[in-house]
């Protein structure tokens, strides 16, 4: 794999990248016998500085961004040689270190042309690439292994107050936090909240539901707004109908941009916002509030 890399020049970051972090071993040993996603030059073009360029790689001494990077190395590597044919929906288990443990996984998709997709948002551009050691598919993005949960990143977000107000009212914000949650979750922006009649518009006014009867109607809602498994945007199809966590189901639309309709909405939602990936799930972003 190191032969191949070396002898590209669409990879001299990615060697950077490999030689900095003292991982030329790993992927030139005979035993990797792994799948290894490269990204290009114009994918580590998109980074901040220094992690954009291999001059600005070559430069790099902090010993916590030479970690980080080699993190982010191994989070690109699946153990057995793998195919792009043999890439079937859902997750796999990245490469993982006694000393620079990653736990997470990756997950393929494959969209409507039928391209391999990886986390949602970076597609494999030239596949099956085949080395003495393992096969490299080359991608058009740098991956990340996610570091917040669900609902870090919904109370990280100034976006999501009420959201967050209506997890905290209804006992659902624990279950976001789980490492044992797999959901996706169309997830209501403030500016959805606020389109819904008072206690619901807001998160002072959630905070201050008192009232059973309506803090069950809320969790019946939130509920219906999770889907089981990690659903990324290269899956929706047009017309299709997904059934969510809560009785019934919402519905895809792609024409004009994607958009997700409940039962009991009279026009659908826009998906503002796609694939944010977390830890325990995935998020896209909704500009209404999708009822049952």
């Amino acid at each position: 794999m190191v032969d191949i890399a070396l002898g590209n020049p669409d990879f001299s970051i990615l060697v950077a990248a490999v030689v900095k972090t003292n991982s030329v071993e790993l992927f030139a040993s005979p035993a990797l016998n792994g799948t290894v996603f490269a990204p290009t030059n114009a994918a580590f073009a998109q980074l901040p500085a220094p992690f954009n360029s291999a001059a600005g790689i070559n430069g790099i001494t902090n010993q916590k961004d030479i970690k980080f990077l080699s993190q982010v190395l191994r989070y690109h590597v699946l153990s057995g040689r793998r195919n792009a044919a043999q890439l079937a929906n859902g997750g796999y288990s990245t490469l993982k270190s006694a000393t620079i443990p990653n736990d997470n996984q990756l997950f393929v998709s494959r969209n409507v042309a039928n391209e391999v997709i990886i986390n949602g948002n970076s597609k494999v551009v030239a596949a099956d690439i085949q080395a003495d050691n393992g096969v490299i598919h080359v991608i058009n993005k740098v991956l990340f292994f996610p570091t917040q949960d669900l609902a870090q990143i919904a109370i990280s977000n100034g976006g999501f107050t009420a959201l967050v107000a209506a997890l905290q009212k209804t006992g659902l914000v624990n279950t976001l936090y789980s490492k044992n949650t797999n959901v996706t979750v169309f997830a209501p922006t403030d500016a959805a909240f606020a389109q819904l009649p008072a206690p619901l518009n807001n998160a002072a006014n959630i905070k201050n539901i008192t009232n059973p009867a309506t803090i069950n109607t809320l969790r019946a809602v939130l509920l219906y707004h999770l889907v089981g498994g990690h659903v990324f945007s290269a899956d929706l199809r047009e017309g299709i109908s997904v059934q969510m966590v809560a009785s019934g189901n919402t519905f895809i639309t792609l024409a004009g941009g994607p958009k997700v309709k409940g039962s009991g909405n009279s026009s659908a939602s826009n998906i503002v916002l796609t694939d944010l990936l977390a830890r325990n799930g995935v998020i896209h972003v909704i500009d209404s509030v999708l009822l049952p």
